[in-house]
């Protein structure tokens, strides 16, 4: 069996590559492995169960392997392809093999097969959709719609997909698979007719590209923030074929009900055959037997070519975003200001703010590599991400170093109960003790009008009685209420600490007050009040950022809490009746139902308005009214396909 080295050991490595090297009668031996990080040699050389040799450079390769598999970052896949090529040994690159086409050029001479790991040629449906084309079926084809894109998760192993420039951004991500198929489908690369993203000076996280291929145009829209349709649409003169852009998908032809898309060997459905199938033409190839199924140096120089000349003549439209950006703010353009949870919702929200109004450096605190795709359009120079646990103190007082200010987004929304409780309440103590050791001055703490009993009157201020949840309460309430009574313990130390109370936080992007009516109302539309019910004190998103802006900065807020609602109060019969006319459904006399669980009939009864004196006394007053509010919902919703 020819013994294979695997170069790079990060997730594609780990999800794609090793489960088909794992699999029965593999067609390689992994006998050695190529990355600089210890931690994720040793994840791959456990998962592979037998002896394998270990190296720092792909230098001490040659003549201990018949070929090697490339699955580095980008950049360095044309480097490490042309080491190994030169000294004999033939190569299988992962997509993109090259960012420039003099660097891919070179790969052209020196003898030794390199293959282009164009995996999605080996897609049952790139077979059968060039074989529809063929046929006719479609008479003389006209247009392309391929819409592709999903919130991004992707388990990176380091963030080269957010740099800014070549190599990064999703059209480099999703870019060499998609227009090689299109110059596979269509006998040759396009010619670029117009391209947008929405890059601010980092990497794209929507992309609009715009091709002619002769008489054919083009159109792909691809995304990280949202998920699409993630379906290709074919229309010709005589016909319209629809087909899925997954591995396994399915195909309408002219509305007909959708079927799956034929495969001739059900393995190719599985990640893990598919590559295996991949693995098994490269090793063919490298024999000298012909593989027209992969793709070849010339098609990803063609790629990569086209790539190259798509240069942005627009951005992609915000329409969410605040009408009048924040004014900047002198003392923040001296501040630097870490931002824990800086992936979520409020916490993307804040960075941009913060951004926005001139502070000097913003550190956008994630747990994960994926988690930069919210933010990685913002350019780096007063943006610089750190990656954190959040109950990891050594982690953070590293991310805190020479910041003025921390503001701690993070609270536990996944997992077990138990689990959530430890992210949203250990991790504000790690956050705060990170903070005070980094030399922070003060850190604003975003907790949440829930820390209050539910009995508290007709009007909650920051006076009225405290949540006392029982010790086996691991609720949202109770999560937020410990963690409060933590932080604020801490007040009075070397770094100050502040509260912020936001009511019911809605806006773009928002998991709970807003992405989830818009998906209830649309399967049931009594699932929610309508025409009356109990007081809705909402705040808007962007309202939220400016409080906690405004309290980065604000004098004399040590140990102080601040509620904070929108300007005016509603029903949430008349808040949720606001979703029904987003989305065209009927308006119903329903302020309660008996349908509803019991905790949620009382919720939406309590008729308790939230008074927001003690943070205008400081300053800030909420100015964002429902209706214009609602007008960034509609807009964001539209575009994330959620109405």
């Amino acid at each position: 069996m020819k013994r294979l080295a695997l170069v790079g050991c990060g997730a594609v490595t780990e999800l794609c590559h090793l489960p088909a090297l794992l699999s029965p009668d593999p067609p390689f031996r992994v006998t050695a492995l190529v990355d600089r990080d210890p931690s994720r040699l040793r994840a791959v050389a456990g998962a592979l169960g037998h002896p394998v040799d270990v190296f720092a450079d792909v230098g001490e390769l040659p003549g201990r392997v018949d070929a090697a598999l490339v699955a580095t970052g980008p950049a360095s896949h044309a480097a490490i392809a042309g080491r190994l090529a030169a000294a004999g040994t033939p190569v299988l690159v992962e997509k993109p093999v090259a960012l420039t086409v003099p660097a891919l050029a070179q790969l052209r001479t020196s003898g030794t097969p390199v293959v282009p790991a164009h995996v999605r040629r080996l897609y049952p449906a790139t077979g059968w959709v060039a074989a529809q084309l063929a046929s006719g079926r479609l008479g003389r084809l006209r247009r392309i719609r391929w819409r592709e894109g999903a919130v991004y998760a992707w388990p990176a192993a380091s963030p080269f997909t957010f740099s800014p420039g070549p190599g990064g951004g999703v059209l480099a991500d999703l870019g060499p698979h998609i227009l090689d198929l299109l110059a596979h489908w269509l006998g040759g690369p396009g010619e670029p007719l117009s391209y947008a993203d929405n890059s601010d000076g980092g990497a794209a996280s929507e992309a609009e590209l715009r091709l002619a291929f002769g008489d054919v145009t083009a159109e792909v829209t691809l995304s990280r923030l949202r998920t699409l349709e993630n379906r290709i649409v074919f229309e010709g003169t005589a016909g319209t074929l629809t087909v899925g852009t997954e591995r396994a998908a399915s195909q309408t032809i002219d509305g007909q009900p959708p079927e799956p898309v034929p495969a001739p060997d059900p393995a190719l459905l599985t990640r893990a055959g598919l590559f295996r199938h991949q693995l098994v033409l490269f090793g063919r190839g490298i024999q000298g037997e012909p593989v027209p199924e992969l793709a070849t140096l010339a098609d990803a120089e063609a790629t990569v070519a086209l790539l190259d000349r798509c240069r942005p003549t627009s951005r992609v439209a915000r329409l969410w975003e605040p009408a009048e950006p924040p004014r900047p703010s002198p003392p923040l353009g001296t501040m630097r200001v870490a931002v824990t949870g800086a992936n979520g919702f409020i916490g993307a929200h804040v960075v941009e703010h913060l951004l926005d109004a001139g502070a000097r450096e913003v550190v956008a605190v994630t747990r994960t590599h994926a988690g930069r795709a919210r933010l990685a359009h913002r350019a780096p120079g007063r943006l610089r991400f750190a990656r954190a646990d959040t109950r990891d103190a050594v982690a953070l007082e590293e991310a805190f170093r020479g910041c003025d200010v921390v503001v701690h987004a993070v609270y536990g929304s996944r997992g077990e109960p138990a689990e959530r409780w430890s992210v949203t309440v250990d991790g504000t103590a790690a956050a705060v003790t990170a903070a005070t050791r980094a030399g922070a001055r003060r850190v604003v703490h975003v907790s949440s009008a829930a820390v209050y009993r539910t009995d508290s009157g007709p009007v909650l201020t920051e006076d009225s009685p405290a949540l006392e949840p029982a010790p086996d309460d691991l609720s949202y309430a109770a999560q937020k209420a410990a963690a409060e009574r933590l932080a604020l313990h801490r007040a009075g130390g070397p770094a100050e600490v502040v509260c912020l109370q936001p009511a019911a936080v809605y806006g773009p992007f928002g998991p709970v007050w807003t992405v989830r009516p818009l998906r209830l109302l649309r399967a049931d539309n009594a699932c929610l009040p309508s025409g009356g019910g109990g007081t809705c004190d909402v705040v808007h998103v962007h309202d939220v950022a400016g409080a906690i802006t405004h309290l980065v900065t604000a004098p004399a807020v040590d140990g102080r809490r601040f509620l904070l609602a929108g300007p005016a109060a509603t029903t949430w019969g008349d808040y949720y009746d606001r979703y029904r006319d987003l989305l065209g459904q009927t308006q119903l006399d329903l302020p309660d139902s008996a349908n509803w669980p019991q905790r949620e009939r009382e919720f939406f009864r309590r008729v308790t308005r939230i008074d927001g004196t003690r943070l205008a006394e400081t300053g800030f007053r909420p100015a964002i009214t429902l209706d214009e509010g609602l007008a960034t919902v509609a807009a964001w919703s539209r575009w994330a396909g959620l109405s």
